[in-house]
């Protein structure tokens, strides 16, 4: 285990408060019972600033045992309009780790792209910065076997707007659209059409 492996949050400020905060914490408390396990868990709710902004803010925690840094900056949607299929049997990405430099690896395989869909054993995954929902005409689902399980993921799962399914490569044109979703991205918020997508 590398001890001087750092790991981030990434927590969406808007409308005066702390999205998804209980969610995030989760996911640091399996962090720190994965990693850190004689150590307790940092509270979100203690170290975060107070902040007042109505805008979209990403507020970016990075922390090992403690919390080495925090920043915060006005958030601004990017336009992702296709999307590119990109095969690796090998890739893991299940806790949050500072250290993207794999998947950025995968993502540099995009061309003129402008995200990708990680299949791994020809299942879809996630994309390069967010989990996956596939509209069927009806319905949202979500690939159960996702690489990073996303607190928007988890949200929406609850919620009962997205349903878990297992989705592979072939599935994919069975859709019609691609919803990106994480922390800072809503349900719908990025649509890209399955015609959009180099399989």
């Amino acid at each position: 285990m590398n001890l001087d492996q750092k790991f981030i949050e990434s927590i969406c400020f808007q409308h005066g408060e702390y999205q998804l905060i209980k969610y995030h914490q989760k996911r640091v408390n399996r962090t720190f019972e994965k990693f850190y396990p004689n150590i307790h868990p940092i509270d979100l709710a203690d170290v975060l600033p107070k902040i007042d902004f109505d805008e979209r803010h990403k507020v970016r925690v990075v922390y090992s045992q403690d919390v080495i840094d925090i920043e915060y900056s006005e958030y601004k949607v990017n336009p992702i309009k296709s999307l590119k299929v990109v095969q690796d049997d090998t890739v893991e990405y299940e806790y949050k780790f500072e250290d993207r430099q794999y998947l950025t690896s995968l993502f540099q395989k995009r061309g003129a792209f402008d995200d990708i869909i990680i299949v791994k054993n020809n299942l879809v995954t996630d994309s390069y910065y967010a989990n996956l929902a596939f509209y069927d005409g009806s319905n949202w689902l979500t690939p159960k076997s996702y690489l990073l399980p996303g607190v928007k993921r988890q949200y929406l799962l609850e919620m009962g707007l997205i349903s878990e399914i297992e989705i592979s490569l072939v599935d994919i044109q069975s859709f019609q659209k691609i919803s990106l979703i994480n922390a800072m991205l809503n349900l719908g918020e990025i649509e890209i059409p399955v015609s959009s997508i180099e399989l």
